[in-house]
């Protein structure tokens, strides 16, 4: 019995330093694992962040698209009136619209949207600039 008992005590010192040394690998593992957790959740909070700034810009330029079309239109048919007093036409190829009207309503009326619509989307993009710092997504100085 002496001789069990003589071995108890080395037996139970090569237990701790197994034990210690798996301590220290869980240790390291669960540092490596912080590491990546926290990495991860950087790289998920930019994915998040440029999406948002995406959909932000779409929403803002496409709301002022909309918006300057329709005040440029309601402009233009005013303007229409008081010029040719009466109103635009509804249908262009309308058999009771004559070339004239027709191609004058056409061309003034897509020049005016198209205007319209160059000026809102310059002045979102210089608004989003001055309001962040950058261009907006998709945006790029060149721009050609």
């Amino acid at each position: 019995m002496s001789s069990a008992r003589s071995n108890l005590p080395a037996r139970s010192r090569a237990a701790q330093d197994g034990l210690t040394e798996q301590v220290a690998a869980v240790a390291a593992a669960r540092d490596r694992l912080g590491r990546d957790l926290d990495t991860l959740d950087a790289e998920v909070r930019a994915q998040v962040s440029q999406t948002v700034e995406k959909t932000t810009w779409r929403v803002v330029g496409t709301g002022l698209a909309i918006l300057s079309g329709i005040l440029v239109r309601k402009l233009l048919m005013r303007v229409w009136t008081r010029v040719t007093k009466h109103e635009p036409p509804t249908n262009p190829g309308a058999p009771d619209t004559t070339w004239v009207e027709g191609l004058g309503w056409a061309l003034a009326s897509g020049a005016a949207v198209g205007v319209a619509r160059l000026v809102a989307a310059r002045g979102a993009t210089a608004g989003w600039r001055r309001v962040t710092g950058a261009l907006p997504p998709g945006v790029s100085d060149a721009g050609r």
